[in-house]
């Protein structure tokens, strides 16, 4: 699924579109409910407990949808606290730009049953080309280094009773350390490289140097720049209008 960094500069590039006073309000929050699906990274909880949707699932499934079913208080964004309806806000654009990429994307082009998911390398490739959306997204330092300030400026003052607010704070000093420092790809691909029989630090290391450059061009090439293109446009146009109709 999309990274962490990516999520940031995305919900970036949204409210810059809706110009929402509730975001404007507390961008921190924002930005933090925009990476916030992901806390199972801290918590080991299951994937499903966050983002609402099972991937073993094929049938059309909405993250939003079945979060407000388990969040009533939650559904009116009008209705929150603006730090509150800032953190939601995100949320729901995390939720929607995964579903996007599982469904647009992973499923496609590197699940069971996708153009390049019976290959050995499959998982690894998927994971490229997220980094690879991920470092373009970063490319812009005044975009990250006001994503990091803002995250820094938060006090995550949010009634979201779903998850702590310790474990909250917790979180927002994670990602205070994702946006501000250079991604490393070694580690963030190690899972996927271990699974196609890459393993140990060396290893790993030069494959990362000697073939990740040329099988992410690779991957690139035969998904095709035009579908990231509409995988990415769709997904930010989903996510807006969603958030929107939250925020109205």
């Amino acid at each position: 699924m999309p990274p962490l960094g990516l999520h940031m500069t995305v919900a970036r590039e949204l409210a810059g579109d809706l110009r929402a006073p509730a975001l404007d309000a507390d961008r921190g929050a924002y930005y933090l409910g925009a990476t916030t699906p992901d806390i199972r990274i801290l918590t080991r909880w299951d994937r499903g407990r966050t983002h609402f949707f099972d991937l073993h699932c094929f049938d059309p499934q909405s993250g939003v949808h079945r979060l407000f079913e388990q969040e009533p208080g939650l559904r009116d964004g009008a209705a929150l606290d603006a730090a509150t309806a800032a953190f939601m806000a995100g949320y729901i654009s995390h939720l929607v730009m995964d579903e996007e990429y599982i469904t647009q994307i992973y499923r496609q082009y590197f699940g069971k049953g996708g153009v390049l998911g019976d290959e050995l390398m499959a998982d690894v490739m998927d994971r490229l080309l997220q980094l690879h959306l991920d470092r373009q997204e970063r490319e812009d330092a005044q975009a990250v280094s006001e994503i990091r300030d803002a995250l820094a400026r938060t006090a995550v003052e949010v009634a979201v009773d779903f998850i702590a607010h310790d474990t909250l704070l917790e979180w927002r000093d994670r990602q205070i350390d994702v946006i501000g420092a250079a991604p490393h790809f070694e580690k963030m691909m190690s899972r996927q490289l271990h699974a196609a029989g890459i393993e140990g630090e060396e290893e790993i290391a030069t494959f990362m140097e000697q073939h990740a450059d040329e099988l992410l061009r690779g991957t690139i090439e035969r998904v095709g720049e035009e579908r990231i293109r509409e995988y990415l446009s769709g997904a930010k146009a989903k996510a807006r209008e969603a958030m929107r109709e939250y925020l109205s």
